[in-house]
């Protein structure tokens, strides 16, 4: 039997991708929105991200990058029937390119940021239902303020996020001494350098690719 190496990718943008961030030239922030069957959510979720950048940074030159996983629902179409025309903000909507999972949709997005030379960089699940414009406020805003890390911290219900609560936070505080409430989540901000540290690490052909995690949060909680 002969086995094959496995394809390495030197990017995760597509060629279509990578045109359209070209003839944008540059964005002050881009909103990566990781995607993979989430034809029912995905609308709300680009709707108020598209509300929250025009009503706090409207003053920068937005991007909203849906980063999907080939899904075979009506996840890209639904995103790119998104009417945000309203808004002075740009959208793309793609397949990324490499190993099938969160990973990979990350690369695609942190790429496409490290071209358009982004200041701030945020990432929000696209099976929000909760979101809304502040989220955007209080994830990028600590960027300009200095930060190159934002992490959420939720409002749930005492018995909710057990998982979170009583594996993944700990494990994070053992192991590497950060009080991080919400380390599994997907909703983050990142600064631009500390963008391109997470490109230049050789991390993308492994099982870090891989990761995906389905995040259904309830109503009551917020960042």
């Amino acid at each position: 039997m002969i086995v094959l190496p496995r394809a390495r990718f030197s990017t995760a943008l597509r060629e279509d991708a990578r045109k359209k961030i070209e003839s944008l030239g540059y964005a002050d922030i881009v909103v990566g929105i990781p995607a993979y069957y989430s034809q029912f959510t995905i609308s709300h979720v680009i709707e108020q991200v598209a509300s929250g950048l025009d009503r706090y940074f409207s003053d920068k030159k937005c991007l909203i990058f849906v980063s999907d996983g080939g899904s075979t629902d009506d996840t890209r179409e639904v995103a790119e029937e998104v009417d945000i025309s309203r808004y002075n903000i740009e959208k793309i909507v793609t397949i990324y390119r490499g190993i099938p999972g969160k990973g990979s949709a990350l690369r695609a997005v942190f790429e496409a940021a490290e071209f358009l030379r982004a200041e701030a960089v945020a990432t929000f699940d696209s099976d929000l239902r909760s979101i809304t414009p502040e989220w955007v406020k209080n994830i990028i805003q600590p960027i300009y303020d200095g930060y190159d890390y934002v992490c959420p911290y939720y409002r749930r219900y005492k018995f909710d996020g057990t998982i979170t609560n009583t594996i993944a936070y700990n494990l994070t505080r053992v192991l590497y001494g950060y009080r991080i409430r919400q380390p599994i989540g997907g909703d983050f901000g990142m600064s631009g350098k500390l963008i391109k540290n997470y490109l230049d690490k050789d991390v993308w052909e492994t099982d870090v690719a891989k990761f995906w995690h389905r995040h259904m949060d309830d109503n009551n909680s917020y960042c």
